[in-house]
């Protein structure tokens, strides 16, 4: 599919705003961002040839290896200046929103573009904050809807690669390429990953990349912060909030994710892929092992989903639930004088209510549009 170029008009609507974004975001990113500054001093351990994991850092673990090799720039202009690194990443994260509301709009609508970026307000502005990558995985997925909608599959696959090979947990939409049977997305994907994962360690020889990307894995996964289901969101809510057991978390996450799979196994007439893609990511979110509430970022595709897709008629319980997953979402209840004593459980799995929520009625218009007449596979 061919989108139409910008306007002119557009064009400088969307420049003015990624300057105003960019002057709030770049001091607040350089005084608190130390997700970033953490991953830079790892990337120059890179490019002195030093040891990388040798033990994980005092929050969470290291991003894997590829990330690490992908900021050896920033890393090299952080020697002259650490903030002028973290600006330069501002820079280019806002140049991601901005790209992926610029596609949604010609795509979609305008309409569409911002309320979906709206209803994800603040897990976006977290990012910037904290200086994380998930908005920099946005922009490849939305990147994959395009390959597809293009009928290139092999570079959609690849940008689901990369994304995998940045942060791992996207490699969720590798399983559901390969269980919808897209034989080509999924391998070029694999392949993808694969290569520059173990590509991006070859500064320590063959045989000393194939060691310290098992040395990240191993030392990733022995991280006191993945015992239990403290950082899962899906699995903190159901262990700690609801008080089951883990028997009880697996088993649910098992059972929530057949239900997505089983919505999104056939592919209706007429079908977007952009809410298979946010569906699987946001899913992806859920149930990572380390997950922060600003990786609902990723929700962004699935709203777009939501949104262009025409509903049963008078469906007043999809509307009700759609409003309550966009309140939720956008953080704008998170104020502690917003939540009554006796909501304490909504609050504190504010994000995990309202992506689960938006699953809902993502799987609830793919089962819908099956029973519809003119729905084929």
């Amino acid at each position: 599919m061919t989108l139409r170029p910008l306007t002119t008009r557009e064009r400088n609507t969307l420049l003015g705003l990624a300057l105003v974004y960019a002057a709030v975001v770049i001091p607040v990113g350089i005084h608190r961002g130390g997700d970033l500054v953490q991953e830079i001093l790892q990337s120059d351990r890179l490019l002195r040839g030093l040891p990388l994991y040798g033990q994980n850092p005092e929050k969470g673990v290291y991003w894997p290896p590829f990330a690490l090799f992908a900021l050896t720039p920033l890393a090299l202009i952080a020697r002259w200046s650490m903030a002028a690194a973290q600006a330069i990443w501002a820079v280019f994260n806002v140049w991601c929103v901005v790209w992926c509301l610029a596609y949604a709009g010609r795509r979609w609508s305008w309409g569409v573009a911002v309320i979906s970026l709206l209803a994800v307000a603040k897990p976006l502005q977290a990012n910037f904050e904290h200086q994380n990558i998930t908005v920099v995985l946005l922009y490849l997925v939305m990147l994959c809807h395009q390959a597809l909608e293009r009928g290139r599959a092999a570079t959609a696959g690849g940008w689901v690669g990369v994304a995998t090979a940045l942060k791992a947990f996207p490699g969720l939409l590798l399983v559901y390429f390969a269980l919808r049977r897209r034989t080509k997305v999924f391998a070029s994907g694999v392949l993808v990953a694969g290569v520059l994962t173990v590509g991006a360690m070859l500064r320590y020889g063959p045989v000393g990349a194939v060691d310290t990307v098992w040395s990240w894995f191993s030392t990733s996964r022995t991280a006191p912060i993945m015992a239990g289901f403290g950082t899962q969101p899906l699995g903190n809510l159901i262990h700690v909030g609801l008080g089951l057991d883990t028997p009880w978390v697996i088993g649910i996450e098992i059972v929530a994710g057949l239900i997505l799979l089983w919505s999104i196994l056939e592919t209706p007439a007429g079908h977007d892929w952009i809410g298979d893609l946010g569906l699987v990511s946001v899913f992806a979110a859920l149930i990572t092992p380390i997950g922060w509430f600003y990786y609902q970022t990723l929700a962004y595709p699935a709203w777009i989903g939501v949104l262009t897709v025409t509903p049963p008629a008078r469906h007043w319980a999809r509307t009700t639930v759609t409003a309550i997953a966009g309140i939720l979402l956008s953080g704008i209840l998170t104020s502690d004088h917003l939540y009554p004593e006796w909501m304490q459980l909504i609050k504190r799995f504010n994000y995990v209510w309202g992506a689960l929520l938006l699953l809902a009625v993502l799987a609830f218009d793919r089962f819908t549009a099956r029973l519809t007449p003119e729905s084929k596979e």
